[in-house]
């Protein structure tokens, strides 16, 4: 009997390396898994950045522009109305992301609604 509990023993010495590796590993994985973020990601690589040269443009006219009736309360409150804000307007509103042309994205609010609903009786 002592001979097996000694050869266990031995064993186990010989496999605490691999099984600390392991643990090492499975560590590390489980911390970069959610970051990846597999099969949520809804943008396309071989499509690349969006190009806002319209946006763009205007802001920079926006800040080194002179302050003029372009410029003034109206004009920006009635391009905020129109787009993203009130140097934008709508420039490019066509690429720009909203749930109209989002492909199906569900907002924050609908995902912590039906996480609270599973959990809650």
């Amino acid at each position: 009997m002592k001979r097996v509990y000694t050869s266990f023993r031995l064993l186990l010495a010989k496999l605490r390396p691999a099984a600390i590796a392991l643990a090492c590993t499975l560590m590390v994985f489980s911390v970069a898994a959610p970051a990846m973020a597999f099969g949520n990601s809804s943008s396309s690589p071989s499509k690349g950045l969006e190009q806002l040269d319209s946006v763009q443009e205007k802001s920079e006219e926006a800040i080194t522009g002179q302050i003029d009736n372009a410029n003034d309360g109206e004009n920006v409150m009635k391009n905020s109305q129109e787009g993203l804000n009130g140097v934008q307007g709508a420039a490019n509103k066509e690429n720009m992301k909203n749930p109209a042309n989002s492909g199906g994205a569900v907002a924050i609010e609908e995902n912590i609604k039906e996480a609270l609903e599973e959990v809650t009786p």
